[in-house]
């Protein structure tokens, strides 16, 4: 099952899962990109697709994938909803923006390891990924709700992976770094010189790395990065990643400049 499965990362789990003969449960919010995602597998690769449109912020949630949970064997879990759609300062957002991003990036992710976990448990056997982020790494100016639940799901898959490992079921915390995807590219985001990762690249790493450790940060570039910012002081942090934040979205930093 591959929560966000229909684009970007979440696509790229589908294609290499599929490619070794695994079946796939995609799950998105909007039909169309779901039922086309799913066209492409079954053109490529033989194996079943089903295609699931959810909203993960939605109050029922929980029972279609209660649903889905009764009626397959799902042994692999992949979390890959919740990139951040445009940079704000924290008050000139709605605080309904920030919410839906607790319930997409926090909720979520809960409610579906939970679930699904809980049935991985009886099995014996099997696998999570929850998606993170650099950005929950520290947090920083225009992205103060988005580096928070990414903090969550990074913290949330250690501790998983603490308790599930001794039912037999691996627990990766797969964090992403700048990725070409079609959410960042309508994020309006300015790379400039920086070359973003694959979305086919991170989901290698994860598929390679699941098992091996707890947490792992996709591309050499960024595991430097996540090294300098666990190494620096928390004001170093913060000012680091508020400073790529505001110039990736072309933003004022340091705000008394404003």
């Amino acid at each position: 099952m591959i929560a966000g499965g229909s684009e970007g990362i979440g696509f790229s789990f589908a294609e290499q899962l599929a490619a070794r003969g695994i079946n796939l449960i995609l799950i998105a919010r909007r039909t169309e990109p779901l039922n086309i995602a799913a066209e492409k597998i079954r053109a490529n690769f033989n194996v079943q697709v089903r295609c699931e449109a959810v909203d993960l912020t939605s109050a029922t949630v929980a029972q279609q994938i209660a649903a889905l949970t009764q009626e397959y064997d799902i042994g692999l879990l992949i979390y890959n909803a919740g990139a951040a759609n445009r940079v704000e300062l924290f008050l000139d957002a709605p605080l309904q923006q920030a919410e839906a991003l607790v319930a997409l990036n926090c909720r979520g992710p809960l409610l579906l390891c939970h679930q699904i976990g809980t049935a991985l448990r009886k099995r014996g056997r099997g696998g999570i990924i929850l998606l993170s982020s650099l950005a929950g790494f520290a947090g920083g100016a225009y992205n103060a709700a988005y580096s928070a639940t990414k903090a969550f799901d990074t913290i949330l898959a250690e501790s998983l992976w603490a308790e599930f490992k001794s039912y037999d079921v691996d627990v990766l915390g797969l964090v992403a770094g700048a990725t070409n995807t079609p959410a960042s590219a309508n994020s309006g985001a300015q790379f400039g010189v920086y070359v973003p990762m694959s979305a086919d690249a991170v989901a290698a790493e994860g598929l390679a790395q699941l098992g091996k450790v707890p947490v792992w940060v996709a591309g050499e570039s960024n595991r430097a990065t996540a090294q300098l910012l666990r190494a620096a002081s928390r004001e170093t942090a913060i000012d680091y990643m508020s400073a790529g934040a505001a110039a990736l979205f072309g933003k004022p930093y340091p705000l008394k400049d404003c």
